[in-house]
Protein backbone atom coordinates (compact mmCIF):
# COMPACT_ATOMS: atom_id res chain seq x y z
CA UNK A 1 0.00 0.00 0.00
CA UNK A 2 1.57 3.18 -1.09
CA UNK A 3 2.10 6.08 1.79
CA UNK A 4 -0.91 8.37 0.32
CA UNK A 5 -3.12 5.76 0.55
CA UNK A 6 -1.96 4.68 3.94
CA UNK A 7 -2.06 7.79 5.54
CA UNK A 8 -5.90 8.36 4.11
CA UNK A 9 -6.86 5.55 5.36
CA UNK A 10 -6.13 6.44 8.66
CA UNK A 11 -7.18 9.76 8.55
CA UNK A 12 -10.69 7.94 8.22
CA UNK A 13 -10.21 5.52 10.88
CA UNK A 14 -9.20 7.79 13.15
CA UNK A 15 -12.50 9.85 11.97
CA UNK A 16 -14.71 6.96 12.36
CA UNK A 17 -13.35 6.28 16.11
CA UNK A 18 -14.05 9.64 17.53
CA UNK A 19 -17.37 9.14 16.26
CA UNK A 20 -17.94 5.91 17.70
CA UNK A 21 -16.37 7.48 20.82
CA UNK A 22 -18.88 10.75 20.78
CA UNK A 23 -21.66 8.33 19.94
CA UNK A 24 -21.13 6.15 23.46
CA UNK A 25 -21.08 9.78 25.17
CA UNK A 26 -24.52 10.18 24.00
CA UNK A 27 -25.69 6.73 25.07
CA UNK A 28 -24.72 7.86 28.43
CA UNK A 29 -26.64 10.94 28.43
CA UNK A 30 -30.06 8.55 27.72
CA UNK A 31 -28.53 6.44 30.47
CA UNK A 32 -28.33 9.84 33.03
CA UNK A 33 -31.83 10.59 31.76
CA UNK A 34 -33.30 7.35 32.44
CA UNK A 35 -32.23 6.79 35.75
CA UNK A 36 -32.93 10.59 36.69
CA UNK A 37 -36.41 10.14 35.56
CA UNK A 38 -37.18 6.97 37.37
CA UNK A 39 -34.97 7.81 40.60
CA UNK A 40 -36.92 11.37 41.00
CA UNK A 41 -40.44 9.28 39.94
CA UNK A 42 -39.65 6.64 43.15
CA UNK A 43 -38.99 9.02 45.45
CA UNK A 44 -41.66 11.55 44.40
CA UNK A 45 -43.71 8.65 44.50
CA UNK A 46 -42.28 7.64 48.10
CA UNK A 47 -44.26 10.73 49.52
CA UNK A 48 -47.34 9.26 48.41
CA UNK A 49 -47.48 5.67 48.40
CA UNK A 50 -44.53 3.55 50.54
CA UNK A 51 -40.65 4.55 51.75
CA UNK A 52 -40.11 1.07 49.52
CA UNK A 53 -40.26 3.08 46.97
CA UNK A 54 -37.19 4.93 47.70
CA UNK A 55 -35.24 1.61 48.35
CA UNK A 56 -36.37 0.97 44.61
CA UNK A 57 -35.02 4.13 43.60
CA UNK A 58 -31.21 3.34 45.15
CA UNK A 59 -31.29 -0.03 43.82
CA UNK A 60 -32.59 1.48 40.44
CA UNK A 61 -30.10 3.82 40.39
CA UNK A 62 -27.04 1.13 41.29
CA UNK A 63 -28.14 -0.76 38.37
CA UNK A 64 -28.13 2.61 35.78
CA UNK A 65 -24.70 3.55 37.35
CA UNK A 66 -23.41 -0.07 36.44
CA UNK A 67 -24.73 0.31 33.17
CA UNK A 68 -23.03 3.55 32.77
CA UNK A 69 -20.08 2.77 34.16
CA UNK A 70 -19.70 -0.68 31.94
CA UNK A 71 -20.58 1.63 28.90
CA UNK A 72 -17.64 3.95 29.82
CA UNK A 73 -15.10 1.20 29.76
CA UNK A 74 -16.61 0.09 26.16
CA UNK A 75 -15.75 3.11 25.47
CA UNK A 76 -12.47 3.71 26.62
CA UNK A 77 -11.70 0.46 24.81
CA UNK A 78 -11.07 2.83 21.74
CA UNK A 79 -8.94 5.27 23.54
CA UNK A 80 -5.50 3.93 22.90
CA UNK A 81 -6.13 3.39 19.37
CA UNK A 82 -7.27 7.01 19.30
CA UNK A 83 -3.85 8.17 21.13
CA UNK A 84 -1.89 5.78 18.69
CA UNK A 85 -3.29 7.77 15.27
CA UNK A 86 -2.91 10.89 17.04
CA UNK A 87 0.46 10.68 17.78
CA UNK A 88 1.24 9.16 14.36
CA UNK A 89 -0.29 12.12 12.80
CA UNK A 90 0.98 14.63 15.10
CA UNK A 91 4.76 13.46 14.79
CA UNK A 92 4.10 12.54 10.79
CA UNK A 93 5.39 8.53 11.53
CA UNK A 94 2.80 6.47 9.76
CA UNK A 95 6.00 3.65 9.09
CA UNK A 96 4.72 1.14 11.88
CA UNK A 97 0.80 2.07 12.44
CA UNK A 98 -1.31 -0.46 10.31
CA UNK A 99 -5.00 0.75 9.11
CA UNK A 100 -8.29 -1.43 9.71
CA UNK A 101 -7.09 -2.25 13.40
CA UNK A 102 -10.15 -1.28 15.51
CA UNK A 103 -11.62 -4.52 16.48
CA UNK A 104 -7.44 -5.83 17.06
CA UNK A 105 -6.74 -2.46 19.47
CA UNK A 106 -10.04 -2.72 21.07
CA UNK A 107 -9.33 -6.37 22.20
CA UNK A 108 -5.94 -5.40 22.89
CA UNK A 109 -7.42 -2.80 25.54
CA UNK A 110 -9.71 -5.04 27.35
CA UNK A 111 -6.58 -7.78 27.42
CA UNK A 112 -4.45 -5.40 29.03
CA UNK A 113 -7.05 -2.79 31.24
CA UNK A 114 -10.35 -5.29 31.54
CA UNK A 115 -13.69 -3.60 32.18
CA UNK A 116 -12.73 -1.86 35.44
CA UNK A 117 -16.28 -1.83 36.43
CA UNK A 118 -15.75 -0.07 39.91
CA UNK A 119 -12.68 2.40 38.79
CA UNK A 120 -15.43 3.72 36.04
CA UNK A 121 -18.28 4.05 38.81
CA UNK A 122 -15.93 6.21 40.96
CA UNK A 123 -15.28 8.67 38.61
CA UNK A 124 -17.39 11.73 38.96
CA UNK A 125 -19.06 12.12 35.50
CA UNK A 126 -20.03 8.96 35.81
CA UNK A 127 -21.22 9.09 39.78
CA UNK A 128 -23.38 11.89 39.12
CA UNK A 129 -27.05 11.57 39.13
CA UNK A 130 -26.75 7.79 40.42
CA UNK A 131 -25.14 8.55 43.76
CA UNK A 132 -27.61 11.61 44.62
CA UNK A 133 -30.52 8.87 43.49
CA UNK A 134 -28.75 6.31 46.19
CA UNK A 135 -27.87 8.66 48.92
CA UNK A 136 -31.50 10.23 48.65
CA UNK A 137 -33.36 7.20 48.52
CA UNK A 138 -31.52 5.14 51.58
CA UNK A 139 -31.58 8.39 53.73
CA UNK A 140 -35.06 8.69 52.93
CA UNK A 141 -35.78 5.74 53.95
CA UNK A 142 -33.94 4.76 56.78
CA UNK A 143 -35.22 9.02 58.50
CA UNK A 144 -38.26 7.10 58.25
CA UNK A 145 -37.61 3.41 58.96
CA UNK A 146 -35.76 5.11 62.55
CA UNK A 147 -38.18 7.89 63.17
CA UNK A 148 -36.98 10.58 62.90
CA UNK A 149 -39.06 11.53 60.33
CA UNK A 150 -42.93 10.87 59.78
CA UNK A 151 -44.86 11.23 56.07
CA UNK A 152 -48.23 11.18 56.50
CA UNK A 153 -49.62 9.20 53.22
CA UNK A 154 -52.90 9.70 52.33
CA UNK A 155 -54.33 6.11 50.77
Amino acid sequence: MNSDAKIAYLKDEYLLLQRFYEDFDARIITIKGWSATIGLAAIGGGFYQSSFLWLFAACASLVFWAVEAVWKSFQYMYAPRIALLEEAFRKEAFDKVAPFQIYTSWFEAFERRGFQLLANMRLGIVMFPHLVTLIAGVGLFLLESLGVVNIPRGK
